[in-house]
């Protein structure tokens, strides 16, 4: 019967060391997945601070692109405006002289 109780006894530190063995697996798994969660959130911070850098610089070249565009088409806009400025001023210029002499042929009573 002592061996039996030597056995019981042995098998019940057997089992005792099994829990406390199992008891540490566990907790070493819960710090495992907290580590892990942690560092996904931070993973997923870097990345969307990452997106709003990117969003950030994107929205700058795109008015940057828009802005160049817009200065190209104003160019392009005074440049057709400058010529019919002076094609109208050429014309202006060449009925100045017959315009001044119908007036004067008027004042003077000449028609």
């Amino acid at each position: 019967m002592e061996e039996q109780n030597t056995m019981a006894v042995e098998a019940l530190k057997l089992i005792r060391e099994g829990e406390e063995e199992g008891r540490k697996l566990i907790e070493e798994a819960k710090e495992r997945a907290a580590k892990l969660i942690k560092d996904a959130e931070e993973e997923v911070d870097r990345i969307k601070e990452k997106a709003r850098e990117d969003a950030k610089s994107l929205a700058v070249q795109i008015s940057d692109k828009y802005a160049k565009k817009g200065k190209e088409e104003e160019s392009a806009i005074m440049k057709k405006a400058m010529a019919e400025v002076e094609n109208l001023k050429s014309i202006a210029e060449s009925n100045i002289d017959p315009a001044v002499n119908r007036v004067l042929e008027k004042i003077l009573g000449l028609v």
